[in-house]
């Protein structure tokens, strides 16, 4: 059964005065689910063709996770030093020391805050 008369069948389904199961079984005793030859091997070609692109993925993933390691151990290292940095030139690691802020400046921000 070709396509054209498929479509037929199909379009005289939708009237009201046929009966689908006559449309549905000529359908299902016109379709084949047979294979031809050679299918298996070729689906098989192009399953196992495939291989180099998940290596590739494979591959990305691993440089990938190693460049993010070394930024993200340098950007800790940097943290770090920062706040050894800190820590020796005010003396502490308060809110006010991270910020910049020194005592005399922490004094008229909070003046100008409250308004006194």
């Amino acid at each position: 059964m070709n396509s054209s008369e498929i479509r037929k069948l199909i379009i005289s389904s939708l009237e009201n005065e046929t009966d689908n199961s006559i449309v549905t079984s000529e359908l299902q005793e016109s379709l084949s689910y047979d294979f031809s030859e050679g299918f298996e091997e070729t689906v098989l070609e192009r399953i196992f063709a495939l291989e180099p692109v998940v290596k590739r993925q494979f591959e990305f993933d691993r440089s990938f996770n190693l460049a993010f390691y070394r930024i993200a151990f340098t950007g800790a290292a940097a943290i770090v030093i920062l706040l050894i940095s800190l820590f020796l030139k005010e003396g502490s690691l308060s809110f006010d020391s991270l910020l910049g802020v020194s005592d005399s400046y922490s004094e008229s921000i909070i003046c100008l805050l409250t308004g006194k």
